[in-house]
């Protein structure tokens, strides 16, 4: 697998806090941040474990800049009343490996880097660094560090430390254990509850202290035999002296397991059967079982290094972010890269997440639905408490399934779209994999309790059914009516609902129907959607008042959006880029050029959209860019807040814009369509998908598309439907 490395070649300290993030090793149930072994800042260090979250207290600087801010975004007098939200809990620093030679101990910024190489392993999952390091004293010593979580097993951690003197015979110290000492948005969260040692390993107890009291039982265990033991409240370590030899290696080998109150498999008893194991053979496990998955996600580029590099990046980073064994929690918008977003699920999760493990048929997709199905009775209150029927999922979701939007912001949970974006999940999951048994047991379900709460919520104006009082995608404009992005989804949502009872014969509501041919979808003259009601009204420019020093959240430092026609995001293109509602192509031109010219692209969800939007339109450079700016979000850093962690939307959005954009692929119930781009400077692109249980390869070059089906596919190409037995070549 060529480019499967991200390499950093010297030390620089103003990034480790970026690479923290960018260099998470992560087996979707515990994420590890990219800190160093020796020492890890509180802004670098970071352990998580999916679905352990725990009230944390607030702590949210405020700033008002003008009227905009006042009147649509923050919650003065809602802040003053804030005193805890939920959040990702950082449990503990495991790696800690502190290093001393003839009492000198290493640290990046003691003594002199002679040589430095840090580099996240795609093909292998791990993350490996070797260093070249002269103390103070002259003496020079390689040291490499080698890490990875399992994909074999989650709740294993390894790492191998190797210390080999090139100059010196002196005195080496190596201590392991781990430190106690993080925190979880600014605040000491978890507490030790117990610890005991043994002559190579540690076992110890935390607990949160937030309002779930969560328990993490950990258990370290070292290849040496311990010299010395400390608890003193900060560290549980445990140190090993070597009189040492010129150019022998000492190794270290530490496994660490992690079992949780949270934890659904009964992995506690299978620790000391794992733990018995060595680095190599875990490894091996590891790799075989990272291997398998990654094969099925990878998307390989011939003819450009750089795009190549960045897309294996992004999809690194979305495979690792899939909850493969429960459903306990679900994809975030940071996975388990950071703190940022408190490690909540967002309607990214359903539209720009989940597709890619819907398309690439992985079967632990359906943890992610099961999330959803699992919190149906949270949803089904939260729509009591408004006074409506069936089910309102909430805008920002955790392990609950309750809303926790921030108490501080005005508009956010009008964010009713995700309802529609939950049921276009389930429909999107039967449409590429036909499951009946899924739609039967739980689909069918998700959708009525949804179809049911839309049936509730619309209003009847003037003969026609109208969605008032919501925030669209664009979050710059707030308390709207008729967002198009949410009209038309809720139409597609509750027509096809209604569709598909009838096919698996299940009881359906005929309300849903009667809502839906008279729901209104907003279309202007000449096939402009206005992006909802009085949007065109708005001034085209975007004056600013106030001053402030603006963000990536609004690129305008004292932007008055409301009064604007310009846009956080794209809205009304998600329709187009995601969605599978046709529209006339001259519509499709229409609205690209507007509304491509009013998007301020402060949400890193806008490239993945416009990237497809400009392939659809035959753009094929500026799709490109698109494509690329997205690609490498996090790799350069684009919004400069990389280090909170990584944009899981856009990352899985890189993946998308291939395989949806440029090569054209919508999986549909009756066929997988197919109207393929490329880009002439690319000399091939190949991938794997999965249809209705029929695996299949792609493979695109600039003359011919060529699919391979392991089971017979249809295949819908430019207006001709066929079914595809054998490797076939179409043309572009």
């Amino acid at each position: 697998m060529k480019n499967a490395k991200i390499t950093e070649s010297e030390y620089i300290m103003s990034k480790e806090a970026l690479y923290g993030a960018l260099f998470t090793t992560s087996n979707g149930y515990m994420g590890i941040r990219g800190s160093f072994e020796e020492n890890a800042t509180l802004s670098v260090q970071g352990g998580f474990v999916r679905g352990l979250i725990d009230e944390i207290p607030f702590n949210q600087p405020l700033s008002i800049e003008n009227e905009y801010m006042r009147k649509f975004y923050v919650n003065e007098d809602a802040a003053k009343d804030a005193e805890v939200q939920e959040g990702v809990i950082n449990f503990c620093d495991i790696l800690l490996v502190r290093i001393s030679i003839d009492g000198e101990t290493f640290y990046p910024w003691e003594g002199r880097i002679l040589s430095w190489e840090r580099t996240l392993d795609i093909e292998n999952n791990c993350l490996v660094r070797t260093v070249l390091w002269e103390s103070g004293k002259g003496d020079v010593t390689e040291l490499c560090f080698e890490r990875f979580a399992s994909f074999a097993n989650d709740h294993i951690y390894a790492q191998r430390v190797k210390v080999t003197p090139k100059n010196h015979e002196k005195e080496i110290e190596i201590t392991s254990g781990v430190d106690l000492r993080t925190k979880s948005g600014g605040f000491k969260m978890c507490e030790l509850k117990s610890a005991d040692f043994t002559d190579n390993s540690v076992s110890f107890k935390l607990r949160t202290k937030g309002k779930y009291n969560h328990e993490f039982n950990i258990f370290v265990q070292n290849s040496f035999e311990t010299d010395k033991n400390t608890n003193d409240g900060k560290f549980l370590t445990q140190s090993v002296k070597y009189k040492s030899e010129k150019d022998k290696s000492y190794v270290l080998e530490k496994k660490t397991f992690i079992v949780t109150s949270r934890d659904t498999d009964g992995a506690t008893c299978e620790r000391e059967m794992h733990l018995s194991k060595s680095y190599n053979e875990l490894f091996s496990e590891h790799k075989a079982a990272w291997s398998e998955f990654f094969a099925k996600i990878n998307i390989n580029i011939e003819g450009d290094d750089r795009a190549d590099t960045a897309l294996r990046f992004c999809s690194y980073h979305t495979a690792v972010s899939i909850p493969r064994n429960d459903s306990v929690h679900s994809l975030a918008a940071k996975n388990l890269t950071g703190e940022g977003y408190n490690d909540y699920v967002w309607w990214d999760c359903e539209i720009y997440q989940c597709p890619v493990f819907v398309y690439a048929g992985i079967d632990s997709v359906k943890n992610v639905l099961m999330y959803r199905y699992d919190r149906l009775s949270a949803a089904k209150e939260i729509a009591k408490a408004e006074g409506r029927c069936g089910a309102r999922y909430p805008f920002i979701s955790s392990v609950t399934g309750e809303e926790k939007v921030w108490k501080h912001v005005r508009h956010p949970y009008m964010q009713y779209h995700v309802v529609a974006d939950v049921a276009w999940s389930v429909l999107n999951y039967y449409a590429a994999a036909s499951d009946d048994e899924f739609m039967e047991k739980y689909g069918i379900e998700i959708l009525s309790e949804i179809c049911d709460y839309w049936v509730s919520r619309v209003e009847e104006v003037n003969g026609r059914y109208e969605i008032s009082g919501v925030t669209g995608c664009d979050e710059h404009h707030p308390y709207v009516n008729n967002d198009a992005y949410t009209n038309y989804l809720v139409h597609y949502v509750l027509e096809n609902t209604a569709r598909l009872c009838k096919k698996l014969k299940k009881t359906e509501n005929s309300e849903w129907k009667k809502v839906a041919d008279k729901l209104y979808l907003p279309m202007g003259r000449g096939g402009l959607i206005p992006q909802f009601d009085g949007y065109f009204d708005l001034s085209k420019s975007l004056q600013s008042e106030g001053g402030g020093t603006g963000s990536f959240q609004m690129k305008t430092a004292g932007g008055m959006y409301h009064k604007s026609q310009v846009i956080k995001q794209p809205d009304v293109m998600v329709l187009f880029s995601h969605l599978p509602i046709s529209f006339d192509k001259s519509v499709y031109e229409r609205n690209w050029d507007y509304y491509e010219a009013m998007c301020e692209a402060s949400s890193s969800l806008t490239f993945p959209v416009h990237a497809i939007c400009a392939f659809d339109n035959n753009q094929l450079y500026k799709g490109y860019k698109y494509f690329m700016e997205c690609a490498e979000m996090d790799l350069c850093d684009l919004h400069g807040c990389a280090k909170d962690g990584v944009h899981a939307g856009c990352s899985a959005g890189a993946w998308y814009a291939v395989v949806r954009g440029l090569a054209g692929i919508e999986m549909q119930e009756e066929y997988v369509k197919i109207d393929t781009k490329m880009l002439p400077w690319w000399e091939s692109v190949s991938f794997n998908l999965k249809w209705q249980g029929s695996e299949f390869g792609v493979k695109i070059d600039n003359e011919k598309v060529i699919i391979s089906p392991k089971a017979p596919i249809t295949v819908n190409h430019r207006g001709k439907i066929f079914a595809v037995q054998d490797e076939t070549e179409l043309s572009l």
